[in-house]
């Protein structure tokens, strides 16, 4: 009986230690749970929102000027980075590459525009060499692209992102966005007054381009 008793009393010292271990355990995995949710909703950027380190140390398969490379988007820090998603079935999109490309000579060191695809290294290269629009464009390509897409989601293309020297993303646009007129107002600093783009927004309330 005695001996009963004091396994009675081991056991509860032993039992509260438990159950503190357990308690310390489901909060911790709890608290983690909430951190990824509100990580993965901070991936998507919105106008106003600081593009993070981690998109800019993000490395990207780039094709230029007929070579694959790997770099991340930190050598384009400081100035206006535009970010063009395509694909090669869009037409508007390919009707819009030379425009684009004479745009980001004329800017030169303030301004850098990026075209951003899904599509491989075979699709895109068959594309450049058959398609007229496309000849003579200097401009980096990334491919096989997910990373930005799951920064920047969206329905429809072309879509552009304008992140200014500072790293905040100013505007979100369709195809009419990327124009002389409206590139020099971020780089001049200057308010949007153009028409913005959310795939997302009530029918009721888009800003039709």
């Amino acid at each position: 009986m005695l001996l009963l008793q004091m396994l009675g009393q081991l056991r509860l010292p032993f039992l509260k230690n438990l159950a503190k271990t357990f308690l310390f355990i489901s909060l911790a995995f709890s608290l983690a749970l909430n951190s990824s949710a509100q990580n993965a909703k901070k991936q998507v950027l919105s106008i106003g929102d600081t593009v993070p380190e981690s998109l800019w140390n993000s490395y990207h398969t780039v094709y230029k000027e007929g070579k694959i490379i790997n770099h991340s988007l930190e050598q384009y820090k400081g100035k206006l980075l535009i970010l063009d998603f395509w694909s090669t079935w869009c037409g508007p999109c390919i009707r819009s590459l030379p425009e684009l490309d004479s745009i980001g000579k004329m800017f030169g060191d303030k301004v850098q525009v990026i075209l951003v695809t899904k599509n491989t290294n075979e699709i895109l290269s068959k594309f450049l060499k058959n398609n007229d629009y496309a000849k003579g464009v200097t401009l980096p390509f990334i491919l096989n692209d997910s990373i930005l897409n799951s920064h920047f989601p969206h329905r429809s293309i072309s879509h552009q992102i304008f992140i200014d020297s500072k790293g905040i993303v100013r505007a979100i646009t369709g195809i009419n966005g990327a124009t002389i007129k409206n590139i020099q107002q971020i780089v001049n600093g200057n308010p949007i007054n153009f028409p913005l783009k959310d795939d997302f927004a009530p029918r009721s309330n888009l800003n039709k381009e």
